[in-house]
């Protein structure tokens, strides 16, 4: 079963703003707003990254295969649990420190 190019590209952008609120909502009951401040800056660059580079390809013409690659590269960054991982070692590693 095949999805249409544009519902393939709804549906992964909607789990990447899915995953953007999921994590904002648990970080919101964490005190250190430094960590919510880093998910913030780095989930909206890469949207609106991602939102640039597609809406380009639709609307005026077609970016190279090397852009669509990069594009792709952030959007698994931004779905990837790396960043809020690492960003939880850090506060655990800082509050050790204290």
């Amino acid at each position: 079963m095949d999805l249409p190019k544009l519902t393939f590209h709804l549906v992964r952008f909607g789990v990447t703003i899915g995953v953007y609120f999921i994590g904002t909502f648990h970080l919101g009951k964490i005190q250190e707003s430094w960590m919510a401040t880093i998910w913030h800056l780095v989930h909206i660059a890469g949207l609106i990254i991602i939102t640039s580079l597609g809406l380009f390809d639709w609307f005026i013409m077609e970016i190279p295969r090397s852009l669509k690659e990069f594009a792709h590269n952030i959007q698994e960054i931004l779905i990837s649990p790396v960043l809020y991982v690492a960003m939880g070692l850090l506060n655990r590693s800082l509050k050790r420190t204290h």
